[in-house]
């Protein structure tokens, strides 16, 4: 099944062809193909279905029931716990494979009016051989349900912390600005940062994106900073999306500091043909169209292997002008990319799975536009398009059937980045450098004469305009083991150990502007870096579960190796970078922890409670121009509590409250050098993070629901070290930069049937965020602040057993809503935007 690309916040004037070639050549194919193909056996109100589910985890078996039968299941992921399901595989009714696959787990299951399953835990007194016999329920447990659904709309579920979702986006930044306390931050050559409860922008990544099973971290470029290039894979044919918002470290993967995001592919079907193809078209004001397709094929190998084949392309089109140029809509951002997962089960306690996917992502020019200029508008000399390129391997393998599962991973990934930027402005401005001037003529004495300082000014003037260009390959191999044993009563356990290497080499190169971004100009400054990564970690978890009653606890101890090294190949006499530095090595590592506790209070109510240590691994700077003890930086931690309430308010209505510390130590943070071209990292003190966060969701009519959800958090500096002065003289009391203090989102939902399977939704949203600045304080000369912004939405969707087509605004009143802006070497006011209005039609096939 396949999902739609959700149009971008970007715009469009004019039809981009090679996106449109892209469309035809990799989408086409598959989707023409659909309809010759025998249509497979799915699920019909009455009929049977084939189904083919491995043993697994409970939770994850009904998720694929409902997918594979083309129904809509709700149910509280307590409930299902860490039971582990037998293997399914058949023909049959949906009710008896339904019945097989709960047997002895101590739930059944009952039908409403509005043909919905839902899940309960069985009495002494029902009976479960008939559905339409099933007695009155009693009211739902306390916890947000898990609703699974072959549709694919957004669901999440309260569980520990985590929301679990199917993503009707393309995007993560589009999934998880619907997500209390998590958000996205853009930046330039494709970057975002996540920013989770105020943790992020700076250093190694702060959350972590998992796709199928796998890590994908962003390098770290020329200025150490891997978070803010997040991984930007699309999210066509996904099964479900897990964001923890802290730290899962000691239950798998290469730990993280702040959340984790989990995407997870969907898997073929063994034993059916299915697929499902996609087409959305998208409107902005001023801006030039959104254009996406995708296309699905689950093909059956026998019975007990499957091949599934996913094809994707998208345009999102340019909405910002250059006023220099004249050229419209510079930032048109090109996607497409392939997906082949082979799965086989050769006896029903084995299961082998393989994945290889590769994306092309093309952005024509930066999104950043200035704000003395007025929005959308640019004033860069040139556009400077980024290309990435990402293949990625992994296999996967599961053994037992029973309680007890050992699964393995291991992953290899190569993801190639050629970034250019407009670097004329830093240009110039070093061409006014007094200590420039005097390397430039070689002088002893701290100044030039004012003729040299003319002289050195013409020549930096002569350099201009200027490109940075820096190709980037990053690459990655992994090993993980986890052997884990689930029991939904009683002690269940994990534990595992992870090896891991990454290594990053790049170029960084300094030029005269040529007229065309693939021709070198003249050279005058050029460095090669290498940089490597080695971790190895253990960890374990040890949980209790009884009813409602969940008490674990995790550990985790990782050991870091990180190594670099620079090579000035050309020396750049305005910058400074002359002298190569050899291979410096930095080793950190430490123990992670993690308790959690769930206890019903009373009946309806209940809350949750978790002590959390993370850490991050220190490094080593990869700018050039450093004084010795900054050349390497250390690690920082982070010390969470949080305590929840769920009450469940009414049948079909709940409402949570969360309230939350952390205590961020030996902050890692970006400072730049004084003639602003360098950036490189320093730890600058010690932060205290408080924050709330409320979700109210309601369902007072059927087909009626209305979700409220506020997050609230303040983040201000409690110690400061010696290199506060680095960035900007922050001193304590100070708030961190780029977190909004308030976020409100709201929405409103009315369904309706239509006919005999088909329903009609009208619904519509408003969010807000307060605004944000770029510096800790407003004395230094960066300060630039973003205002506060409303947003409202409103779609209308129709749907019919496998189709569903869909009207989506968003933007209605077309304002300028600023994610976040900043002020460095390319441009004083840099701003990023959530995009003008837009409209996207959208239609939908699976089968």
């Amino acid at each position: 099944m396949s999902v739609i690309r959700r149009c971008r916040r970007a715009g469009v004037a004019r039809p981009g062809r090679h996106a449109l070639r892209r469309i035809a050549t990799i989408g086409a194919p598959l989707f023409l193909a659909l309809p010759l193909i025998p249509a497979p056996a799915f699920a019909r109100n009455g009929g049977d279905t084939a189904f083919d589910i491995p043993p697994q985890k409970l939770e994850t078996a009904i998720q694929q029931l409902a997918l594979q039968a083309g129904r809509q299941i709700v149910f509280r992921s307590a409930l299902a716990g860490s039971a582990t399901s037998h293997r399914l595989s058949g023909t049959m009714p949906f009710s008896s494979a339904l019945r097989r696959l709960l047997k002895g787990s101590g739930l059944t299951f009952r039908e409403t009016d509005a043909h919905v399953i839902l899940i309960e835990p069985a009495s002494p007194v029902r009976s479960t051989t008939d559905i339409a016999a099933a007695a009155p329920p009693s009211p739902l447990p306390p916890a947000r349900p898990l609703i699974v659904t072959a549709q694919r709309r957004i669901d999440p579920v309260s569980f520990a912390g985590d929301l679990r979702l199917r993503p009707s986006a393309a995007g993560i930044a589009t999934l998880v600005e619907a997500s209390p306390g998590i958000s996205s931050e853009p930046g330039n050559a494709g970057q975002r940062a996540l920013v989770v409860r105020g943790v992020g922008m700076a250093g190694e990544s702060t959350t972590l994106v998992y796709f199928g099973d796998v890590p994908i971290a962003g390098p770290s470029g020329t200025g150490s900073d891997a978070a803010r290039t997040t991984s930007d894979l699309s999210l066509v044919d996904v099964a479900q999306v897990r964001i923890a918002r802290t730290a899962r470290s000691a239950e798998h993967g290469v730990g993280a500091l702040a959340g984790e995001i989990e995407i997870a592919p969907e898997e073929p079907h063994l034993g059916q043909w299915g697929g499902g193809a996609s087409l959305g078209l998208g409107m902005q004001q001023g801006g030039e169209p959104d254009l996406s397709a995708s296309s699905t094929l689950n093909i059956p190998l026998g019975q007990r292997a499957a091949l599934r084949a996913t094809a994707y392309a998208s345009r999102a089109g340019g909405y910002v002008d250059n006023v220099r140029t004249g050229a419209r809509n510079v930032n048109d951002d090109d996607i497409s990319g392939l997906r082949l997962i082979a799965r086989i089960v050769p006896q029903p306690d084995l299961d082998i799975s393989a994945l290889l996917t590769w994306q092309h992502r093309r952005i024509a020019d930066a999104s950043s536009w200035f704000q003395s200029l007025g929005p959308y508008r640019t004033d860069r000399y040139f556009a400077a398009p980024t290309t990435h390129d990402f293949l990625m391997g992994r296999l996967k393998i599961g053994y037992g059937g029973g309680p007890v599962r050992l699964t393995s991973i291991t992953a290899a990934y190569r993801w190639s980045l050629d970034r250019r930027y407009d670097r004329t402005n830093a240009t110039l401005l070093q061409g006014q450098d007094p200590e420039a001037c005097q390397r430039y003529f070689g002088l002893d004495s701290p100044s030039c004469d004012p003729a040299q300082t003319q002289q050195f000014a013409d020549y930096a003037a002569g350099l201009a305009p200027s490109l940075l260009h820096i190709p980037i390959v990053s690459t990655r191999i992994l090993q993980e083991l986890r052997l884990g044993h689930d029991n939904v009563h009683g002690l269940g356990w994990v534990a595992g150990v992870l090896i891991d290497h990454r290594s990053e080499r790049l170029r960084s190169e300094l030029s005269s502007y040529s007229g065309d971004p693939d021709v070198t100009g003249e050279l005058f400054g050029a460095r090669r870096l290498a940089i490597s990564r080695d971790q190895a970690a253990l960890f374990g978890t040890l949980s209790y579960r009884e009813d409602d009653l969940l008490v674990s606890l995790g550990l985790r101890y990782d050991d870091y190796r990180v190594a670099s090294q620079n090579d000035v190949v050309v020396p750049n006499l305005l910058s400074g970078s002359i002298d190569s530095w050899p291979r410096t090595v930095s080793r950190s590592g430490g123990l992670s922890t993690r308790v959690h506790i769930d206890l019903p209070i009373a009946p309806g109510a209940s809350w949750h409670t978790q002590l959390t240590r993370s850490i991050r691994p220190g490094g080593v700077n990869t700018a050039s121009v450093l004084l010795p003890d900054r050349r390497t930086y250390d690690g920082d931690s982070l010390w969470g509590a949080e305590l929840g309430f769920n009450l469940h308010l009414w049948r079909d209505s709940e409402m949570t409250l969360t309230a939350y510390m952390n205590d961020w130590r030996d902050m890692q943070y970006r400072a730049l050098s004084e003639n602003r071209s360098h950036a490189y990292l320093v730890n600058v003190g010690n932060t205290m993070i408080l924050g709330t966060e409320f979700e109210l969701v309601a369902r007072p009519l059927p087909g009626l629901t209305a979700r409220l959800e506020a997050s609230l958090i303040r983040a201000d500096l409690t110690r400061v070290s010696d290199a506060a002065p680095l960035v900007g003289g922050a001193d304590k009391g100070d708030s961190i930069p780029f977190v909004p203090h308030r976020r409100l989102q709201a929405s409103l939902a009315r369904s309706w049937p239509v006919g005999g399977h088909g329903q009609l939704t009208v619904e519509g949203d408003w969010q807000y965020q307060s605004g944000s600045w770029s510096t800790f304080t407003r004395d230094d000369p960066d300060f630039v602040e973003t205002s506060s912004f409303s947003l409202f939405g409103a779609g209308l969707s129709w749907r019919r057993e496998r189709t569903s087509l869909s009207l989506r605004a968003r933007n209605i009143f077309n304002r300028v809503a600023n994610l976040r802006a900043v002020t460095n070497g390319y441009g004083v006011g840099q701003t990023f935007s959530s995009g003008p209005r837009s409209i996207l039609l959208s239609w939908d096939r699976h089968w």
